[in-house]
């Protein structure tokens, strides 16, 4: 399956399962189930938002965008955390207007059965996108697929919550709408931490790695100010290597050919490496101009 199939399939079944907690809580009065139903409405709203910047990040390099619209990603990764913040604080709002009101939930089988039937969904779904993100690495799956880790913990918060007041200790369901909004506003927290590094142009590779790797290559003498950036999906870097002076350009660009095809190799994530070739510090000449790759 495809990232942009599974990101789908991923809003249809939030769509489906926030309506159907929210109808049930205003039923039974739960608020840790009113609490996970609106949880669920705003992944879908946070769903459509990552599949319409998916979209956008796939298309190819133009005149305005020469180096792609991946980072259409990241943004749209920022726009699900402010989701997620708002929701946990809106959560944690009727937590505490439940708590005052002193309304008891009234469980029934109904009530088990919906929650039992979410749980699995997402866990089925989750999977799936973990499947589909270790084959294609895309940022905004597996985003997707942590909500839906959450989602997993938030459902079995009001399942417990929801057998605690069938025995008499609603309080217990108070408590688990909070635990929701913890969840939530965590979730958040580390979405927007991830699409911040991606905008500030954080490293995602060890400089060291990439240099061992560039010295094990012949040819190669020394090896030095080496950058990456990007997402764990999308990564561009570039690097100077020095080697031996007396080399052709000829020469020099097969080294440089090489050190990019192992630095690939390796991280199949790099999409672009930038080699410049300069003469070895060691053996510069006056005579010799530097060459890039």
């Amino acid at each position: 399956m495809t990232p942009t199939g599974v990101m789908t399939l991923s809003l249809s079944t939030n769509i489906f399962l926030a309506l159907a907690k929210i109808t049930w809580s205003h039923r039974i009065h739960s608020v840790s189930m009113l609490a996970d139903g609106y949880h669920a409405l705003l992944d879908s709203v946070s769903g459509i938002l990552c599949l319409a910047a998916l979209l956008v990040a796939q298309k190819p390099p133009d005149r305005d965008h020469p180096y792609g619209h991946i980072r259409f990603e990241a943004l749209a990764q920022l726009g699900v955390s402010g989701l997620l913040l708002f929701t946990g604080y809106e959560v944690l709002s009727r937590t505490y207007d439940q708590f005052h009101s002193q309304i008891t939930p009234t469980v029934t089988a109904g009530s088990y059965a919906i929650m039992l039937f979410a749980m699995a969904i997402q866990t089925v779904t989750m999977n799936l996108e973990k499947v589909v993100y270790r084959k294609t690495g895309n940022a905004l799956v597996h985003s997707d697929a942590m909500h839906f880790q959450s989602d997993i913990l938030s459902s079995f918060s009001v399942l417990v919550g929801l057998v605690a007041a069938g025995f008499g200790y609603p309080v217990i369901d108070e408590i688990a709408g909070l635990a929701i909004a913890i969840l939530i506003a965590h979730s958040g927290w580390e979405l927007m931490m991830e699409g911040t590094k991606i905008l500030s142009d954080h490293s995602p590779l060890d400089p060291q790695e990439i240099t061992e790797i560039a010295l094990s290559t012949p040819g190669v003498q020394s090896c030095y100010q080496t950058r990456s950036r990007g997402s764990s999906s999308h990564i561009t870097m570039d690097m100077t290597v020095g080697v031996d002076g007396s080399l052709s350009v000829s020469q020099a660009h097969g080294i440089a050919h090489l050190v990019e095809s192992r630095i690939r190799e390796k991280h199949p994530a790099v999409v672009e490496v930038i080699v410049h070739i300069e003469p070895s510090k060691t053996e510069e000449t006056n005579n010799v101009s530097p060459h890039s790759h």
